[in-house]
């Protein structure tokens, strides 16, 4: 039986499907889920719209509703997109990170219901109530645990639980789930590898004198979000991962945010806790520790982006994670060759907007103060990348432009004005 149920489940990789007569779906959504997609919506209608695909809000009942039209590209988007409104609509996940799977070919996710709602675990396998708070409670307590192990995002409630990632990643933690809910297993107990995570997540608190229960105590919160970033291989990567920790930790303890990390599995985690004061600065954290993970941002830098003093642009350029490749068919070709036409005037470019520039394999991460300028850069990257354009004709413009302000360094407001005139030479 348990296999036969993790077969289908494998086969349900892309969230509810569609009957061939099927024209529209409705979501409908909490209160406290409602500021987040009024304030996704108008992406999120372009984005359907782009696949044919209408949508609509319908506040005082809180309900979302999709429709085909007749301009509607295949069932497959319609499909993603049902997966997506219901991502925004009864989960935590982030609305940016929801559009990466509306988007995106290379995000994965699932969507999994756990409690007595139609088609839910409680309700197909008669689970009481009381089992299945015990055994949600498992689940919440090693979800920093798993995704050390899947490096996925993951968000557990008080009947769903979803995660994005990887495919592998992504069904490796269905498997867990079900276990967990279905049969009645504990992650923690059951899974070599959860177990020996946790005890060293134990190890270190106490050398820091903290109390692991207080930490990982999770009986009964209604919420619970965890995700895992990568710390890529070389010892430059590992030295500023390790000086920028200290800062880092210190940080989100300020919210009530656990981490971890875990040298040997190269992973650093992060979840929620039943002292977190604001559970969507894990949304913003998440990007930024990727940055640190995996890129070659000076650990320093990381501290004062971290610290309000500086913003930045992470723009992904690979296949992974709705990276540009992902979006954009067929610019893998010329890929290599305009990150080094990119390189030559990284410097110039970076003088010229008052920003920092560095270019790594799979990403392009722009760091400054002025975020008028980060928008410039991003822009002129994005063109570079994807429309061959040469960044060196950037940079001729914007000294044409310079010349005028007088200044080689521009303050905000000059910067400002010079983006304006920018606009107009379509860049």
């Amino acid at each position: 039986m348990e296999n036969q149920n993790i077969e289908s489940m494998e086969m349900d990789k892309s969230g509810p499907s569609s009957s061939n007569d099927e024209t529209s779906f409705s979501a409908f959504f909490s209160e406290k889920r409602q500021l987040k997609l009024q304030d996704v919506w108008p992406e999120l209608e372009s984005s359907l719209d782009a696949y044919g695909i209408s949508c609509a809000i319908n506040l005082p009942q809180r309900s979302v509703t999709i429709s085909r039209t007749p301009t509607t590209k295949g069932r497959n988007y319609y499909d993603k997109a049902k997966s997506v409104v219901e991502l925004l609509a009864i989960t935590q996940v982030p609305p940016h990170l929801a559009l990466e799977v509306l988007n995106g070919n290379w995000r994965f996710h699932t969507l999994i219901k756990t409690g007595n709602q139609e088609g839910g675990f409680c309700s197909k396998f008669g689970i009481s109530p009381d089992q299945f708070a015990k055994r949600r409670d498992w689940l919440a307590g090693s979800l920093e645990a798993i995704s050390a192990l899947t490096l996925c995002h993951l968000y557990v409630n008080e009947n769903t639980a979803a995660a994005v990632g990887s495919a592998a990643s992504v069904l490796e933690f269905r498997r867990i789930v079900e276990n967990c809910i279905v049969s009645d297993v504990n992650p923690a107990e059951s899974n070599n590898k959860i177990k020996k995570f946790l005890s060293y997540k134990n190890h270190v608190l106490q050398k820091r004198g903290v109390d692991y229960t207080a930490v990982l105590e999770k009986s009964g919160m209604s919420e619970v979000t965890s995700f895992g970033a990568y710390v890529a291989k070389g010892l430059s990567r590992n030295k500023e991962v390790d000086q920028a920790w200290p800062f880092v930790e210190s940080f989100l303890e300020q919210y009530g945010i656990s981490c971890t990390l875990h040298r040997v599995l190269r992973s650093m985690t992060f979840s929620t806790t039943r002292v977190t004061k604001d559970p969507d600065v894990m949304d913003s954290v998440g990007a930024l520790l990727e940055v640190l993970g995996s890129t070659s941002v000076p650990g320093s830098k990381v501290i004062q982006i971290l610290d309000s003093r500086l913003q930045y642009e992470f723009i992904k350029t690979g296949f992974e994670k709705g990276g540009l490749c992902s979006k954009f068919d067929g610019i893998e070709k010329e890929l290599a060759k305009n990150k080094q036409r990119l390189k030559r005037n990284a410097k110039n470019l970076g003088d010229l907007l008052v920003c920092d520039v560095y270019i790594d394999r799979s990403s392009v991460v722009v760091v400054g103060s002025c975020a008028a300028g980060l928008k410039e850069m991003r822009s002129i990257v994005e063109r570079c990348l994807v429309k061959n354009e040469d960044p060196a004709t950037a940079v001729r413009r914007l000294r044409s432009c310079n010349k005028k302000q007088g200044s080689l360094r521009l303050s905000d407001e000059k910067q400002v004005s010079l983006m304006k005139k920018l606009e107009g030479l379509c860049l």
